[in-house]
């Protein structure tokens, strides 16, 4: 058996890349990527969250969070004002448009993660993302 086949990290990372690339297609006339598309997920989930919280939860580095929130309230995809409890910090609100471009590519992701995951039955997909879930929160 090949090396790279026992790596964890390989396959999941060739995995990954695939829902990537199937998805960014989809993106692409709302000028994000998937991590953009997640980030606005976070903040319909979380409304008036800071780029900190963010950034902690989907454990991306901070200059990167500051760019991402820079063009999606280019967009008009979220709104940032000031916190008002912290004077420091911004909160984040997903607008209207946002909120359009998260409706109409969710199923798109759905029919994606179903499409790589179309050789595992809905049990083994379920327990792929239990663990997946797990090994996630201990990080």
């Amino acid at each position: 058996m090949n090396k790279w086949n026992q790596s964890y990290g390989f396959l999941l990372g060739k995995v990954l890349q695939q829902m990537e690339e199937k998805f960014a297609d989809g993106l692409v006339p709302f000028q994000i990527n998937a991590r953009q598309y997640g980030v606005l997920l976070y903040i319909e989930e979380n409304p008036y969250c800071s780029q900190k919280d963010i950034s902690d939860n989907l454990q991306i580095d901070r200059t990167t969070m500051v760019s991402h929130i820079d063009h999606l309230e280019k967009l008009e995809f979220v709104e940032r004002t000031k916190n008002p409890t912290d004077r420091r910090s911004y909160s984040l609100l997903i607008i209207e448009k946002g909120k359009e471009v998260l409706t109409s590519r969710w199923d798109n992701l759905t029919e994606v993660e179903a499409e790589v995951l179309s050789p595992l039955d809905a049990q083994e997909r379920q327990s792929l993302k239990d663990f997946l879930i797990k090994v996630w929160k201990t990080l």
